[in-house]
């Protein structure tokens, strides 16, 4: 079956994002219409794309394509009413993470999915980085014994948002945690469920930037038997995205961005096993980096969106759960909740 698929916006997410991962899935699924509230882009953005069909409201889309999936794309705040309408006309629904911009906005989305049959999947990207599926894989079979805590390190340059005062992330409540959190937040359920507490920290470091809140944010996430401690940087100018997971037997650190993934053991402090722990660090990046060139050359890698995308039209197919159920967006927005009524200035 070749799906109909619609998209509704057109801006970053969807052209750098979504679109490309939604054409790269060679007859499984046909980009069928795309909506845009100006226009002029949504043509244009139709033409770019081969798109057919380029409408203003969403309704109308709706009526006319009857799409049996809807990639929504647009701000938060437009989500959850977008959702409904696309499961009420029998569209299966992708939302672009956060889900919603409250848990109770979740819960109408999930009820609504819940009577028509159909199913919503939220785009938690980031759980699809090669380094990141293949430490969750780790961790599953026992590689790093009983799981006991994790660290996330995020750093964002300066003049990706920190810097553009008319970036819409700086009117978020608490700032441009409010772009970003949800990624931590789910990185961190992955693994520690549930979340019970959250502890926030939150300072403002570039005086130079009066637009931006914040620029360093300490998070610490409370389970039952586990703890995650998260840093979020937006004042260098460097980019990062570390994960690490420790367990009773074993660490794993995850880089994001090479794809790198180390698992490491070091049970004694002598010369030895100092040594051979430090030579197995330095060997199994460059052996995870040597089969990342070889995917890329051989064309068999795809984007995090593209590998969420293939992973939904499966569960489409064999009538399996979503890879990122509506229940797991739901459970992202009631930690970011947590975290921005502690934030200064945000009415907590």
């Amino acid at each position: 079956m070749t799906y109909k698929v619609a998209i509704l916006g057109t801006g970053f997410i969807a052209n750098q994002k979504h679109l490309p991962a939604w054409q790269r899935m060679n007859g499984e699924a046909k980009l069928v219409a795309l909506c845009d509230v100006d226009a002029q882009r949504g043509n244009q953005i139709a033409r770019e794309f081969g798109i057919p069909m380029a409408y203003q409201d969403t309704r109308e889309l709706l009526e006319k394509e009857r799409p049996d999936i809807v990639d929504i794309c647009t701000p938060p705040k437009t989500h959850a009413q977008l959702a409904i309408s696309a499961l009420e006309a029998g569209a299966h629904v992708l939302i672009e993470k956060p889900m919603a911009v409250s848990p109770e906005e979740c819960d109408t989305v999930l009820k609504a999915a819940d009577q028509t049959g159909r199913k919503v999947c939220v785009a938690h990207s980031d759980l699809f980085y090669p380094s990141f599926m293949r430490a969750r894989a780790a961790v599953r079979e026992g590689k790093i014994g009983e799981f006991r805590g994790m660290r996330i390190f995020l750093s964002t340059p300066i003049d990706y948002i920190t810097s553009k005062q008319d970036h819409w992330a700086h009117r978020l409540p608490g700032g441009v945690i409010g772009e970003t959190g949800p990624h931590i937040v789910y990185l961190t359920l992955a693994f520690l469920r549930p979340i019970l507490e959250v502890r926030v920290q939150a300072q403002k470091l570039l005086r130079e930037y009066p637009w931006s809140p914040f620029e360093d944010y300490r998070l610490e996430f409370i389970g039952g038997s586990a703890t995650c401690s998260a840093t979020l940087t937006y004042a260098t100018k460097h980019w990062a995205a570390e994960v690490e997971i420790w367990g009773t037997d074993g660490i794993l650190r995850a880089d994001l961005e090479s794809q790198s993934l180390v698992l490491y053991r070091r049970k004694q402090l002598t010369p030895r096993t100092v040594a051979l722990s430090a030579l197995s660090q330095v060997a199994q990046p460059l052996k995870g980096l040597f089969t990342s060139t070889v995917n890329v050359v051989t064309q068999r890698s795809f984007s995090t969106h593209g590998l969420l995308i293939r992973e939904f039209i499966n569960s489409l197919e064999n009538g399996a759960p979503p890879p990122v159920p509506g229940e797991d967006g739901r459970d992202a927005i009631r930690v970011m909740n947590m975290i921005v009524q502690q934030l200064p200035g945000t009415g907590a």
